[in-house]
């Protein structure tokens, strides 16, 4: 973008001091009107041409930088797409891991879970009834003995 701006810059800045050197010129040189008029035709031949001149140069020159720039992204675009693609990879894998430890630690937990309820059953169905004192307490067998052991000490 900035390429652009200057090459369009520097054009018109070549066309207009050119036009404005030589229609001074012109104006300052003691001649005749004829003669006047074929230089200022003369000097306007000049300019158009180096006008075609300096905006060939600015063409080409536009066309050269487009196709570095065209090359650059292309080559940019190619390693970005390599380096997504790895990225992409590595977070499959990663991924897949970890999705295979949180399976084996909610097996564990599960496991663990069903262990505990079946140990509550248990205890559940063991304990008893015990009167003490008067008052009727259910609680599992080793809190009963545990307890009698409290009363008669």
């Amino acid at each position: 973008m900035t390429n652009k701006r200057n090459g369009k810059e520097f054009l018109v800045g070549a066309v207009v001091g050119s036009v404005l050197g030589a229609v001074t010129a012109l104006l300052l040189a003691p001649k005749s009107g004829k003669e006047l008029r074929s230089d200022l035709s003369e000097q306007y031949g000049k300019v158009s041409d180096k006008t075609v001149e300096i905006a060939g140069v600015v063409g080409a020159k536009t066309q050269e930088i487009a196709g570095v720039v065209g090359a650059k992204t292309h080559e940019i675009a190619g390693v970005v797409g390599a380096k997504s693609q790895e990225i992409a990879k590595t977070v499959g894998e990663h991924t897949g891991e970890i999705v295979g430890k949180a399976k084996d630690v909610a097996g564990v937990v599960a496991t663990e879970v069903k262990a505990w309820r079946e140990a509550r059953k248990e205890a559940s169905a063991g304990a008893e009834a015990v009167e003490i004192e008067g008052s009727v307490v259910e609680e599992e067998p080793v809190a009963v003995v545990h307890a009698v052991e409290e009363e008669t000490k």
